[in-house]
């Protein structure tokens, strides 16, 4: 609509037009829900940008890398502002101007090593990193902690794959 700009910032007001595509108690599930995202670049991010803009609440976010101009075709948080900074920092500041909100958990380039404490309260990882080593001790950790992963790639041709506790995995 042609709403006036105002600087207040209201939940409700933010999440009103989900209503038809999800009832009250879903948005209210999904505020409090949280999940864990491995790679905040292209797939990764656009998937944290879509939960941020839906009104999740929760948003647990791991990487590894900065942004570089190589990065400005494809990847929502790439701008020329963000080049060279923590792509988890640089998702973490765009999360908190779309929806304040948010609370948004970092973890760096270690967070492999700290999957038993990332997993323990998760439910959904996404995955949305390209190493495949951290990908198996991730989809491993994720069986042990009864977490369902989602996976989405992008080459050759783009993908999402499910895989809950039970399934086979690497």
């Amino acid at each position: 609509g042609n709403e006036p700009m105002t600087s207040t910032f209201t939940y409700a007001d933010f999440v009103g037009r989900n209503a038809g595509f999800v009832t009250a108690a879903e948005q209210e599930r999904l505020r409090n829900a949280s999940v864990f995202v491995c790679g905040v670049g292209g797939m990764g991010g656009a998937a944290v940008q879509s939960r941020a803009r839906a009104g999740a609440g929760d948003l647990v976010i791991a990487g590894m890398d900065r942004f570089g101009v190589w990065d400005l075709n494809r990847q929502v948080f790439a701008t020329l502002d963000t080049v060279r900074v923590p792509k988890t920092e640089a998702t973490a500041a765009a999360i908190a101007s779309i929806n304040p909100e948010a609370r948004v958990t970092i973890h760096g380039a270690d967070w492999v090593d700290h999957l038993d404490e990332i997993l323990q309260p998760e439910r959904v990882v996404i995955n949305g990193m390209d190493d495949v080593i951290a990908g198996i001790r991730l989809y491993r950790k994720a069986r042990e902690h009864g977490a369902t992963v989602i996976d989405a790639y992008t080459s050759p041709l783009p993908s999402v794959t499910v895989v809950r506790p039970t399934d086979p995995r690497p």
